[in-house]
């Protein structure tokens, strides 16, 4: 018995370069996608990890000003962290008027704003954190 010759043209089941070429494009595409989308959400991730951070300095600041029992009206000023972020605090006196007219006395407004140097002289207030403290209430 003679075997049959094979034939130059058949169909194979293997797949063709072009086959080949399309698939990788198509996984190229869908890859450099896939990066552009996770470069946006790490990039949001880490803005919001930042606003988290500044807030809670804010806070921490606030709570450590407002415990200070030689506090006095002024002005504080916090040198700038790695990020270029820079705290002030200003205390003032606050005297509020009630409906009657008595006036409350032994009260101060502490204010701590959360500052980035852009350049040029020219800063940008990221984000304030306020609080009312009588006076009496932690002086021995």
């Amino acid at each position: 018995m003679k075997a049959s010759p094979t034939r130059s043209g058949a169909a194979s089941p293997a797949f063709s370069l072009l086959e080949v070429v399309l698939a990788m494009g198509l996984f190229g595409l869908a890859a450099v996608g896939l990066m552009g989308a996770l470069n946006e959400v790490s990039r949001y991730t880490l803005d919001t990890v930042q606003e988290s951070w500044v807030s809670e300095r804010l806070r921490s600041l606030l709570t450590e000003i407002s415990k200070n029992p030689q506090l006095q009206p002024g002005e504080l000023a916090f040198d700038a962290d790695k990020n270029g972020i820079a705290f002030r605090a200003t205390i003032e006196r606050h005297e509020p008027r009630s409906a009657k007219g008595t006036t409350l006395t032994n009260l101060l407004h502490i204010r701590v704003t959360a500052l980035r140097d852009l350049g040029g002289g020219r800063t940008e207030v990221i984000d304030e954190a306020e609080t009312l403290r009588y006076l009496p209430l932690f002086q021995q």
